[in-house]
């Protein structure tokens, strides 16, 4: 009889603190969810919109700075051409 009720005490604990642990966790779960339904900040949104135009502007920049290397690369071909024909 004690065994049968050690056994029964001891389950009992188990699941006691088994439903303790899943509570916290549906609690976390749900901080977050709250934390993630409130509307952005203004500073939040500032913030990110001006990181989304730099990357922008940096972008552009490398385009840019590559579409001006190629250029450049194409302009000297021409001149070394015409210099060698000049040469002939």
């Amino acid at each position: 009889m004690k065994k049968l009720f050690l056994s029964f005490v001891f389950f009992a604990g188990t699941v006691i603190a088994i439903a303790q642990v899943e509570k916290q966790d549906d609690r976390q779960e749900t901080d977050q969810d709250k934390i993630q339904q409130e509307p952005q900040r203004p500073v939040q949104i500032d913030q990110e919109r001006r990181a989304r135009i730099d990357a922008q502007r940096a972008y552009n920049e490398e385009v840019a700075r590559k579409a001006a290397k190629k250029l450049s690369k194409e302009q000297t071909k021409e001149q070394v051409k015409k210099e060698e024909k000049e040469l002939q």
